[in-house]
């Protein structure tokens, strides 16, 4: 859509998805200090791509970014949320060399996408590769001491693609790279939801490399990070992974300790088939019989 188009739609009196969009966010995010409308439609769209609240994706540049380009950015937003590559990828064509769209953040953000649907649609790896690491030059990924919350989404998409081929050591490498620069809770703390998912992806690379002593420290790690009531999900999973982890070791007594804290997470939040397995798992340990062995 042209930005005549866009503002044709708007004088007329009807709401775009960002409009839409940002009142079930203010519906659903009632805290006793919330982020503005005008903060809102200026946020990247990767707090729903990514998984983070609003209020946990830093504003990152001191521009304003037109409701035009926010509307693009929804746009292309719901397209993936349904599954349309096809629209996804005619916006993404449409957009990139667009003057509106050349800010490093933006077009780091257009990139990034590119690559994706390049790999899982148009099945080229290689040029997948190219354009994501084309997105981190973008802002100069390479010379900060604290990457933003968009370059640590991208570092995990490459760590990712990497994995898929086969190529671990890679994935493992860019990922201990990434926490490499989370040396204080400051710098985590922004963006805690990316680097525990990094926590989450490292443990069990390492877990199916065989390195059970690295599995364990690094699921400590990133248990470390998370409060007594938070990210029950992926603490589930670290525990989990410790466990088994404890369990090649010969560990039995820890590895029963996490499997049963794992167990009573993954209860907690409702993951039916994973708090099933875990429970197989206990009774099989409790036989002292051997666990099979899957992440």
């Amino acid at each position: 859509m042209s930005e005549d188009a866009f503002m044709t739609k708007r004088n007329g009196g009807e709401k775009s998805l960002v409009d839409r969009n940002q009142a079930k966010s203010e519906e659903g995010n009632c805290r006793e200090s919330e982020p503005s409308k005008q903060m809102l439609s200026t946020y990247p769209i990767l707090a729903d791509v990514l998984g983070l609240k609003l209020d946990e994706l830093p504003l990152e540049t001191k521009k304003p970014v037109s409701d035009w380009v926010s509307f693009i950015l929804e746009e292309i937003r719901n397209a993936i949320r349904h599954d349309d590559f096809a629209a996804v990828k005619a916006l993404i064509v449409e957009h990139l060399n667009n003057p509106a769209f050349q800010s490093p953040k933006l077009r780091q953000f257009l990139l990034w996408h590119q690559a994706i649907l390049v790999y899982y649609v148009d099945h080229n790896q290689q040029k997948a590769m190219q354009l994501l690491n084309s997105a981190l030059n973008a802002t100069e990924y390479e010379t900060k001491s604290t990457p933003s919350a968009q370059e640590l989404g991208i570092l995990i998409s490459v760590a990712l693609l990497h994995s898929e081929e086969g190529n671990n050591d890679q994935a493992i490498g860019l990922f201990k790279q990434a926490l490499k620069k989370a040396t204080c809770s400051k710098t985590v703390h922004p963006n805690l939801a990316l680097y525990l998912r990094i926590y989450d992806h490292l443990v069990q690379l390492l877990y199916e490399s065989n390195d059970f002593h690295q599995t364990i420290e690094y699921a400590e790690k990133g248990l470390k990070l998370t409060g007594e009531d938070d990210y029950l999900p992926i603490k589930g999973e670290l525990h989990y992974m410790r466990g088994q982890s404890f369990h090649r070791l010969g560990q039995q007594e820890e590895a029963l300790l996490d499997l049963h804290m794992s167990f009573s997470l993954f209860q907690t939040v409702g993951l039916k088939s994973k708090t099933e397995m875990v429970q197989k798992q206990l009774a099989l340990l409790q036989e002292g019989k051997e666990l099979p062995f899957h992440c």
